[in-house]
């Protein structure tokens, strides 16, 4: 669908502009400190909000694309909705965690609801950026909040150093997208994806060298934030020093934005290169990074004696899976994400929530020892962990299981079938240091202090994960349908 340079689709910025409009309305309520349980409502107000302008557009199909000029784009296609319905998921039940957490942490300052709202709105533009220019103003905006979200816990040199490491570390893998960016349009002479590439696909394009080396730089840069190794170093320290409900935000948010933007680019710019001499080059270096990912990953989970570093490792070993889903990004391999990260935010954010009510005062006390005799103490608290870790290890009937199952099959079908039997391989590991969690609540001997009562919105965010963890692994096809059935070819705008 082409349209016009100057033409503007107001009704596809609609879950942007009002994430926007929300945060400044947010960021006025702590101005003028109206009382924070307010601000965390209107906060939620926000997010439903933008859900029902993102689940109109993905019932009704919109198969199109707002425009600006310098070939800019900012798409509203299937994909694109369905990714900032996740991303709106992930943000809601982030915003439930935090509410009943931040007071206890000491952490309550009036800026966190507008930042993490600035963030999500940043994770939309991302996931629903159609060129590189917009891509990049949707990472910087979500990735500029999330610093300052990961540094919360003021006085604390953990919280100080996962915020400095993550902002440095950010800054790299930013300065390597730009250079990606830049060599990408002195290639193709384009920002928009689905120019780049037809000028990489036409007859007597010649720039191979440099468009490789371009898409390496986007590659690495994205990397850096799906958490792919090597690029993960990040993550441990970042996840294990933000207070848990930041950590529970970014775990779920930031990812699906992330991945988002890789299925698009992959889909696009780098399946143009494939027919060029150098085509069997980006798909080798991807799958070396999917293999390494899952090895170090699962292999690093198994390590750790900590839960919330445990659950840090397991989101890097869930980043080699959804790399599986990028391997067949212009086929099925964008669905199965869809589908896949719709349950990793369920399943993760129920895990994080969990693990809020479980610690100290001061967001500390997650070693596995702890978990001890949970299911005695607390069988509400037990029994949704047990289920959100089973459903991550991949065990039916739960929504982990069919994710799996589609990311393995997409690998499949695009001729990756030694990185599909490695991700079933390292799957079992993640079945172990899953298991050893739940066999410590059901199955130790406690010594430890009674648990708080659970705040109502913590309980809330627990039941939503719970709930649909259950209802997506057992009816998996009303979702996967629905995007199935909305889908439109990526490159088509």
């Amino acid at each position: 669908m082409t349209l016009p340079a100057d033409f503007i689709v107001v009704s596809i910025l609609g879950p942007a502009i009002v994430m926007l409009v929300f945060a400044m309305i947010t960021l006025l309520f702590a101005v003028f400190q109206v009382d924070r349980s307010a601000t965390a409502s209107m906060a939620l107000v926000g997010v439903g909000t933008a859900a029902v302008f993102a689940l109109h557009l993905l019932m009704k199909g919109q198969q199109g694309a707002a425009e600006a000029g310098f070939g800019l784009r900012y798409l509203g296609d299937t994909p694109a909705t369905a990714f900032t319905l996740v991303i709106l998921l992930g943000t809601a039940l982030a915003i439930l965690v935090s509410e009943a957490d931040l007071s206890r942490l000491g952490l309550d300052h009036p800026e966190y609801y507008p930042l993490m709202l600035l963030s999500a709105t940043g994770a939309i533009v991302l996931a629903s950026a159609g060129d590189l220019i917009t891509l990049l103003l949707g990472l910087e905006i979500m990735s500029l909040a999330v610093y300052a979200l990961a540094a919360w816990r003021q006085g604390s040199r953990q919280s100080e150093e996962a915020g400095m490491k993550y902002f440095l570390l950010g800054a790299f893998a930013s300065a390597l997208l730009i250079y990606g960016i830049a060599l990408t349009f002195g290639a193709g002479g384009r920002f928009d994806y689905a120019g780049l590439a037809a000028a990489f696909s036409a007859p007597g394009f010649d720039a191979h060298v440099l468009a490789l080396l371009g898409a390496v730089l986007l590659l690495a840069g994205l990397g850096f934030k799906v958490a792919f190794a090597p690029f993960h170093q990040w993550l441990p320290d970042v996840y294990t020093g933000a207070p848990t409900p930041v950590t529970t935000f970014m775990s779920v948010v930031v990812k699906t934005a992330a991945f988002a933007a890789l299925l698009r680019i992959a889909s696009t710019v780098f399946a143009s290169l494939g027919a060029g001499p150098l085509g069997e080059l980006l798909p080798i270096m991807l799958g070396i990074l999917i293999g390494a990912t899952l090895i170090v990953g699962n292999f690093g989970a198994l390590l750790q004696s900590g839960v919330k570093r445990m659950l840090a490792y397991s989101a890097v070993a869930h980043a080699g899976y959804l790399g599986l889903a990028v391997l067949a990004a212009d086929t099925v391999g964008t669905n199965a994400a869809i589908f896949y990260l719709t349950a990793y935010t369920l399943m993760t954010a129920g895990a994080f929530a969990v693990l809020s009510a479980i610690t100290n005062a001061d967001d500390r006390g997650d070693e596995i020892e702890r978990f001890a005799g949970l299911a005695a103490r607390r069988p509400f608290l037990a029994a949704s962990l047990a289920i959100v870790l089973m459903s991550l290890a991949g065990l039916p009937p739960f929504a982990g299981f069919v994710g799996k199952l589609l990311v393995f099959q997409a690998a499949i079908s695009a001729g990756y079938v030694a990185l599909a039997v490695l991700g079933i391989a390292t799957s079992v590991v993640a079945v172990v240091y899953y298991a050893r969690v739940i066999t410590y609540m059901y199955f130790r001997e406690s010594d430890q202090e009674t648990i708080r009562p659970l705040a109502p919105t913590l309980r809330i965010a627990v039941v939503i994960a719970v709930v649909g963890t259950i209802a997506l692994g057992i009816l998996p096809g009303f979702w996967y349908g629905l995007v199935e059935r909305g889908q439109v070819l990526l490159a088509g705008f």
